[in-house]
């Protein structure tokens, strides 16, 4: 690629030239532009306007010396810093090739500068994401999503910024860069402002998030606590929840949701009397019809609380059935909600292998073969496929782990409020 451009070398009659950008390079790759969730090297903004005002050599130049700074500030080995080269220089020889080729036809500069920063900011971040993907072991498409997601907007604004410098210095000279100077400096102190006060507010939405956790903990830890047959019920509902969703991809909030949502599915059960919860021997179909109600009531208590409505549905619909033999609505197939199937499976899981006054637990393989008897009928058959084949790959140590722990409600009290 170096070669590819020494015909164009220049140096000997823009020395100055040579000089200025050298020491720019030096200069911005010593003073990233932080975002909240990403870093950006100002350079990209100087490679862009030396391509703009004197071709391919000079931003090669500055390619190529940007990466050897960035390779010893971050201690990079030989491979990732001829890999950030290559890419760098590669993004240098495409949007040069497009700019010549633009150069024959006649268009206004402003929308010929415009297509290049717009094909700059393209293949960089493509080549870019390439080499996360790579190095980092992920997909290359979500590599792409996260780098578009993150300082997109101010990496264009970067490369708008040199463009505009370019023709500024084009056509008035150097002392051109001053008030433009000025400006990237007012909107770089501004942004820096912004990014500081989002940070702030994120920290803060996340203290609220980590105390609504521990908040929904302690509430589901006093809730097993009245019922001294279920202890940790709700804490193993939820884990098995998360790992099913997992297990089937969901995004980290639909995880989060649902792991929640198995720590708050049997909330209702604090208006059910103490005599019915703590029954020794097997209830009535009255005292059943009253145990019944722990989803309605539930599902009321959350939702004229005003919040956690996404929850709804794992407490009101955790008990609904596929065949529609389910309550407390008698909810068929695609009516229930994803996240009510999932705690299903997870709820009765858990009740098959716990021990009760009135019965042993069952072993794991005989709660297993209950639930691909159910499948289709009372499970979602795919989501018990699932839960199925995630436990039958556990270690039987990790397994009888989870299953067999016995959490105490006061220590669990403790670890949700301190």
């Amino acid at each position: 690629m170096v070669f590819l451009v020494l015909p164009q070398w220049e140096v000997k009659n823009n020395i100055p030239v040579l000089v200025s950008f050298t020491l720019l390079t030096i200069v911005c790759s010593f003073t990233p532009f932080k975002t909240p969730n990403a870093t950006l090297t100002l350079n990209n903004a100087v490679i862009l306007s030396g391509l703009i005002l004197w071709g391919s050599w000079i931003a090669i130049w500055s390619c190529l010396l940007e990466a050897l700074i960035l390779g010893v500030l971050f201690r990079s080995s030989v491979t990732r810093a001829l890999a950030n080269a290559g890419q760098m220089l590669s993004t240098v020889l495409i949007v040069g090739w497009i700019q010549s080729s633009l150069g024959g036809y006649q268009i206004p500069w402003p929308i010929s500068d415009l297509f290049i920063v717009v094909t700059y900011f393209i293949v960089n971040t493509l080549l870019c994401a390439v080499l996360v993907s790579y190095y980092g072991k992920v997909s290359l498409v979500n590599a792409l999503s996260n780098m578009l997601k993150n300082g997109s907007a101010t990496y264009i604004m970067l490369l708008v910024v040199g463009g505009l410098g370019a023709r500024l210095v084009d056509a008035y000279g150097i002392l051109s860069l001053i008030p433009l100077a000025a400006i990237f400096l007012i909107i770089s102190v501004v942004l820096r402002q912004y990014y500081e006060s989002m940070h702030k507010l994120a920290q803060n939405m996340e203290e609220v998030k980590t105390f609504n956790h521990k908040f929904l903990t302690a509430m589901a830890a006093s809730i097993d606590a009245r019922d001294r047959y279920t202890s940790g019920h709700s804490q193993r509902v939820a884990h098995w929840g998360r790992e099913i969703a997992k297990e089937i991809r969901l995004p980290a909030d639909k995880v989060e949701e649902i792991y929640v949502g198995g720590i708050l599915h049997d909330i209702g059960k604090i208006g059910i009397e103490d005599e019915i919860l703590n029954k020794k021997g097997k209830l009535t179909p009255e005292e059943y019809d009253k145990i019944k109600q722990h989803t309605v009531i539930g599902y009321e208590i959350i939702l004229q609380a005003g919040m956690f409505n996404e929850l709804l549905p794992a407490i009101r619909s955790h008990h609904e059935r596929i065949d529609g033999r389910g309550y407390p609505d008698g909810l068929v197939g695609d009516e229930i909600p994803q996240m009510a199937k999932i705690l299903a499976i997870s709820d009765a899981f858990d009740a098959m292998v716990a021990d009760r006054p009135y019965r042993k637990g069952l072993p794991v393989e005989e709660a297993l073969q209950e639930i691909r008897r159910g499948s289709g009928t009372q499970f979602d058959p795919i989501l018990a496929g699932h839960f199925i084949e995630l436990v039958e790959r556990l270690p039987r140590g990790e397994l009888e782990s989870i299953i067999g722990q016995e959490t105490n409600p006061k220590k669990q009290l403790q670890e949700a409020t301190h």
